[in-house]
């Protein structure tokens, strides 16, 4: 229902130096504003062939799986509605892709934003748990499904182990072979299903983060769940990749939630004491405790 951040997102793809053959806007909306939006002429004089298909109840992997199924490119590019590619984006994220033929998806790098690092107490665990020294975890899916970009971002291409689903081109062939996004994931599936992709993608081949490639990540606020739910679906989400797509046993899996809660909820505290500021830490503390009722309710079945 964001009708300002789609309407800056597919302006942007008008301006784009190499534009999509097709948009396809999975609208999972409950009134009227996005078709009216998406049925405007202004994107056909453009020459922006966009088009729309309506999933109910909102859900994350079900719109893009949705959205999917109705594209015919041999390249898929993955985008949220609150994105504003720069003009040359998505020209050097496939002259990237074309020229690679080990690699499976290319991500793009942010232009007003950067990639967050880890606090002190994560920082502790990569050194002392992982055996990773500083920004070795860079690019990296570690431990309880920690993900890290490049911080600064780099010059040239590199690795990633993971990718975002609202920035990224994927071979379409490497995301069928991969299955495509799980559907194991709770209520709106909005939380690490991409990164999950991600992990099934690397089996099909490599990742890169395209830094000439970039678009602004605008957070658009309106469509979210709120913040104890996004928390509730992370950490029970984690607990399913870890199991379910990486393989570890059950107890090992919902072992790193645990992991991942306590720190997270440490880390969490200390800053609120150290800024003064509690904003939505209880919240998310609350959410964190549903999802490990979740994981237990799943090991006891």
């Amino acid at each position: 229902g964001r009708v300002e951040s789609l309407a800056q997102l597919l302006d942007s793809l008008i301006a784009q130096s190499h534009r999509p053959d097709e948009v396809i806007v999975a609208d999972g909306s409950d009134g009227p504003e996005i078709s009216r939006l998406i049925a405007e002429d202004r994107w056909a004089r453009a020459g922006l062939n966009v088009r729309s298909v309506q999933i109910q109840p909102p859900n994350a992997v079900r719109q893009r799986r949705a959205a999917i199924s109705l594209a015919r490119g041999e390249f898929l590019l993955l985008l949220d509605d609150d994105v504003v590619p720069e003009p040359g984006c998505l020209a050097a994220m496939l002259a990237l892709l074309r020229t690679r033929a080990d690699v499976v998806a290319i991500t793009a790098d942010f232009n007003n934003q950067s990639w967050s690092a880890p606090t002190t107490l994560w920082r502790w665990y990569l050194r002392w748990c992982c055996g990773l020294v500083e920004g070795q975890w860079q690019g990296r899916v570690v431990g309880p499904l920690l993900r890290f970009g490049y911080n600064p971002s780099p010059e040239q291409p590199m690795p990633m182990e993971w990718l975002g689903a609202g920035n990224s081109l994927v071979r379409r062939a490497a995301y069928d072979a991969a299955g495509g996004f799980s559907e194991f994931f709770l209520h709106r599936c909005t939380i690490n299903e991409d990164v999950d992709l991600g992990i099934k993608l690397r089996r099909q081949g490599g990742i890169l983060l395209a830094p000439e490639a970039r678009m602004a990540h605008l957070h658009a606020p309106g469509g979210r769940v709120t913040v104890s739910e996004a928390a509730e679906d992370d950490v029970y989400n984690r607990y399913q990749v870890l199991h379910k797509t990486r393989g570890l046993a059950r107890w090992r899996a919902g072992g790193l939630a645990a992991l991942y809660v306590s720190l997270e909820s440490a880390s969490n505290i200390l800053g609120g004491v150290l800024r003064f500021r509690f904003n939505d830490i209880f919240p998310r503390i609350l959410g964190r405790a549903r999802g490990l009722w979740h994981i237990l309710r799943d090991d006891s079945r």
